[in-house]
Parts: C-alpha cells; structure tokens; sequence
C-alpha cells in the first residue's frame, strides 16, 4: 500500500465532521485534539499532512513522496515529520540532525540505506530511492585568508615581538576571567597593549592548579604561543560544500 492510499484511508477513517478543520483528519488518530498536525487532500490529486501552515509530507498517486519543513527545522518539526513517516510510509525512512565533517547538518536516512543531506522539496519514489540530483554535504575548514590577515595584524601590533618577553614575566595574578573583547582583536590591535599581559597570564596560567602552584602549563613559551593561536583562530572558519552525496 502507498503513503498515498494510505492517507487516503486515514482521512476517510478519521475525518473531522465538524469544526475549523472539517473534511481533514488528525495525523495521529488517538490525538483528535492535535488539530495542527492533520491530513488533508490537497488540490491537485494529492494527500498531505500538515503541520499548522506546512505540508511536511505530499503524497502522490504513483507512490511517490516529497518532504519539506517549510523553513522550520525544529525538533518538533522532525518528530512530527517522523511520525508521519512512520506511520505512512513505514519504518523505512526519518529524519535527523547529524554531525557530519565537524557541523551539525539536517540529514534523512533509509533504513539500512544511505544518508543524505536533507533540504526542503527532497523526493523519493515508492521504493523510496532518491529522485533527482542529492545536495552535496558540507564541511566546516579554517578559513586560510581570515587567519592570515589574522596573523599578519598580530604581527604588525607588536603582539608577536612582545609575546616571548612578556610570557616570562607575566604572573599568576594577572589572570582574567573575562576580557571586554575577544581576545583576537586584542592580539591584533595595539590599541588593547593594556590587556596584553593578561591575555597571555591566561595561557601560562590556565586554571586554578597552575595558578594555585604557580606553575606554567607550558615550559616553553613556543607551545604557548601554538596554543594561544589555536584558541584565537578557532571561530575563523568558512563553510564549503564537499564532493559527498550520502553517508553508506
């Protein structure tokens, strides 16, 4: 049996006789009162299910199926999509939100099949095989052009020059917590020497154990220096698509 047939038998099953939303049916039929989550018939031979103002799910007559969460990517949007699917298509297909290539991406699996990434309008035929051309995955990497301006505005403040004669004699109690800035743009901007000190008490002396002993964490100011960097660049990163179409 179809996902289309079988909506059309739940909206005959259970339809609304009465009220704002008479002639369509709750998507869960033991849930009556979960009007926004409902099935309808759509005007161009199709059977839908509906969330509030969204046809998550169309259905149509040769088996096959689209998916959408009209923009609303929300962990109520995929439990709902994923009833639906269940229900209507069976346990063969749902939809998640996976860590693929170092970010989170929206992604819709078959069941001991592939994944691929999701998008809004993705279509699969009854056998629920992808139709048409898969949106290739995406990766977060370094953004090589933003950290080397990054390193050449450090280098021009002073901040590089200074950071070996100031990680000597930088104390414990010259640590900070916090800093009115991120501590990038106080590494690339003279303007900010006054926090120099305290930016690099904060890398010497990283929690209360190096603090309280008064002890570095690093011997060397060169792996200080490595870890300082690792710490500042870490959000100067660019999204790009990749060649990967599904996960095996």
């Amino acid at each position: 049996m179809t996902p289309f047939t079988k909506l059309k038998l739940h909206l005959e099953r259970h339809m609304y006789k009465r009220g704002k939303h008479k002639g369509e049916a709750p998507a869960d039929q033991h849930r009556r009162d979960k009007s926004h989550f409902r099935v309808l018939e759509g005007n161009d031979d199709t059977m839908r299910v509906r969330m509030h103002n969204t046809d998550i799910l169309t259905a149509y007559e040769d088996g096959s199926i689209m998916i959408s969460t009209g923009g609303w990517w929300t962990s109520t949007t995929r439990k709902n999509l994923n009833d639906a699917l269940g229900t209507f298509v069976g346990r063969r297909m749902y939809v998640s939100g996976l860590r693929v290539f170092g970010m989170s991406q929206a992604t819709i699996t078959r069941a001991g099949g592939p994944t691929w990434a999701f998008y809004d309008g993705i279509r699969f035929d009854a056998d629920c095989e992808l139709r048409g051309m898969p949106m290739p995955f995406e990766r977060k990497q370094a953004d090589k052009n933003e950290r080397a301006e990054f390193r050449d505005e450090v280098a021009k403040s002073g901040f590089k020059d200074a950071f070996p004669i100031l990680y000597q004699s930088v104390e414990t109690t010259e640590h900070q917590s916090w800093f009115r800035f991120h501590i990038h743009k106080v590494m690339r901007d003279e303007v900010h020497v006054n926090d120099w000190r305290a930016v690099i008490a904060g890398v010497k002396y990283p929690d209360y154990y190096h603090r309280s002993l008064n002890r570095p964490a690093y011997a060397d100011w060169r792996d200080a220096w490595k870890v300082l960097n690792a710490r500042a660049t870490k959000d100067m990163t660019e999204v790009v698509r990749t060649d990967v179409l599904y996960i095996p």
